[in-house]
């Protein structure tokens, strides 16, 4: 697939701040679709060894949950961690692994924010703004804006306030696990977006097309990091990683 509005990367922490508020009016909460055939999920992982990072990308069939394709990447991260920029952190990876895919699908969620960002234009937002279409912020964490009490039944949902704006809303996907905070990214509003990913909950923490491209990106880093000098290699057997708590809880 291809990006139709893919700009250059940089390293430099004030043009991507300026970058992002250059591509921050584009940002469209418009849907124009509200229910999805193809769904990608999109994760980045980091190695515990040195400063590459790896995505993988896939493509599920819903609601048969088929899945029809996974391409991964690596590549050396460059970008100074710093919150509210991981699009320029990770986009680079992300967007190798992405022009790899042979099916374009309808919707990509991304395990980042959306427009409940600082500048309105988190990981999810800026790539929909490059490529176009309809992305989703599915994140573990809150980033900005305070949250209504949420529930802790399966499907519970709470808005997301930033001022007086709701700009995405927390979700039980699974009774006493943290929720997850979804948000609108570009070409889908809230109620989309929250749908979607209720939709493709599967009795686990993130839904299906997330969690497998979570699954399968801790994979490959971890193969990485035991074919490094020092890994921990094949006779040690898997060891216990934080990484995949999100598939135990």
């Amino acid at each position: 697939m291809k990006f139709n509005r893919l700009h250059a990367w940089t390293d430099d922490v004030k043009e991507a701040e300026r970058l992002q508020e250059k591509h921050a009016p584009l940002v469209s909460i418009k849907p124009e679709k509200t229910s999805f055939r193809l769904v990608g999920g999109v994760d980045v992982a980091y190695s515990k060894k040195d400063n590459t990072a790896f995505c993988t990308v896939v493509v599920m069939k819903v609601p048969e949950m088929e899945l029809l394709e996974k391409v991964r990447a690596q590549a050396e991260i460059t970008f100074p961690f710093v919150p509210g920029l991981f699009y320029f952190r990770e986009g680079p990876v992300i967007s190798k692994a992405l022009s790899r895919l042979k099916f374009v699908p309808d919707v990509f969620i991304f395990d980042g924010h959306g427009i409940d960002h600082p500048r309105g234009i988190g990981m999810a937002s800026h790539m929909g703004v490059m490529l176009e279409m309809p992305t989703i912020g599915c994140a573990k964490k809150v980033l900005v804006g305070k949250v209504d009490p949420l529930g802790n039944e399966v499907g519970d949902t709470a808005a997301i306030y930033l001022g007086n704006v709701e700009v995405g809303r927390a979700i039980r996907s699974r009774e006493n696990v943290k929720p997850l905070y979804v948000a609108p990214g570009h070409k889908i509003d809230v109620e989309t977006a929250v749908k979607t990913v209720i939709d493709l909950l599967r009795g686990y923490r993130l839904p299906e097309p997330l969690r497998l491209a979570h699954i399968m990106v801790n994979k490959q880093r971890r193969n990485y990091d035991m074919n490094l000098p020092g890994g921990v290699g094949p006779s040690r057997g898997r060891q216990r990683d934080d990484d995949d708590e999100d598939d135990r809880e």
